[in-house]
Formats: C-alpha cells, structure tokens, sequence
C-alpha cells in the first residue's frame, strides 16, 4: 500500500509539474507577444515618424522654402510677409504635418515610457518632448507674429539629435 500511494503521490506531483509548465509556457508566450506588440505599435512607428519628420525638415531648409539665415518657421514667416499666406500653402501643409508628427510622437512616447528598457531613450524621449512642445508653441505663434509685425527670436530650440539613435537602441534592447 506505501509504495502504491508513493506512485499516486508521484503522478499526482508529475501532473501538477506538468501544469506548472504549461502555466509558465502560456504566460511566457503571452509576454513575448506583448512585447512584440509594444515594438510594432509604438517604438517602430516613432522611429518611422521621425524618419519621416527628417525628410520634411530637409525638404523645409532646401529650396524653393528656405529663406537666406532663417530657420524654418522664420522663413515660413518672411515668405508669408512677402508674398502673402495663400501663396505658401505648400510650405504651411509641409509645416502642418511636421506639427502633427511631433503630436503623434509625444503620444507614442507617453504610451511607450512606462516599459522603457533603457534609460538613454527615458532622457532623450524627456527632450524630444521639451521640443515638440517649444516647436508647436513657435508654430501656433506664427500668425500673430504675422498679425503684429513681430519676428522670431533667432534660435529655437534643438531638435534632440540623439533621440533617433535612443528610440533604434530601445527598439533593440525590446527584441
């Protein structure tokens, strides 16, 4: 009888290892697809949107947009002065996009922090946020300073050339 209850008492533990294992497997499972899920959904698109803001940039400082020392939104300022508002509508859709990629930036940032790997990307997604909001403020100004006459302190505040490299060594520190 000792040894017949050993043998039921072993399977019955065998069983419950066995359970234990699939538990762990399935919770296992279920943290690599989350974080396969907060890769694809909020630290690609940011490194994509930043791609994407690059280009704008470079296409704002080149011609037909760039006005002789001016930054973008001085140039934008200048142009509108110039040549009135209807006649940049390009450049104001390009300067509109922009504002909007820096929303959706800050946005994936908030929902992305609290599962941050590295503390490179907590520091340079802190400045990133610093200046889109200093870069939407400039840009809300644009047509009061047009309305009063007014012109732009000459610098506005640098765009964070870190935060690119931050968000592809987070993108690698997730996988």
């Amino acid at each position: 009888m000792t040894n017949k209850s050993i043998s039921i008492g072993l399977v019955a533990a065998l069983i419950a290892a066995m359970a234990a294992l699939g538990a762990w497997h399935h919770t296992h499972e279920a943290l690599e697809e989350a974080r396969l899920q907060l890769i694809s959904n909020e630290l690609q698109p940011i490194a994509g949107v930043l791609q994407e803001n690059q280009a704008l940039i470079r296409e704002l400082q080149a011609e037909p947009f760039r006005e002789e020392d001016s930054g973008i939104l001085e140039s934008y300022l200048a142009k509108i002065r110039r040549d009135g508002v209807a006649k940049h509508a390009d450049m104001k859709q390009l300067l509109d996009t922009l504002a909007e990629n820096n929303t959706a930036i800050v946005t994936l940032i908030k929902a992305y922090a609290p599962h941050s790997k590295t503390a490179a990307f907590g520091t340079e997604a802190d400045k990133f946020r610093d200046y889109a909001s200093a870069w939407r403020d400039r840009w809300n100004s644009v047509m009061e300073q047009f309305m009063a006459g007014g012109n732009y302190a000459s610098s506005g505040m640098p765009f964070p050339k870190d935060f690119p490299a931050a968000v592809d060594a987070e993108i690698a520190a997730a996988k």
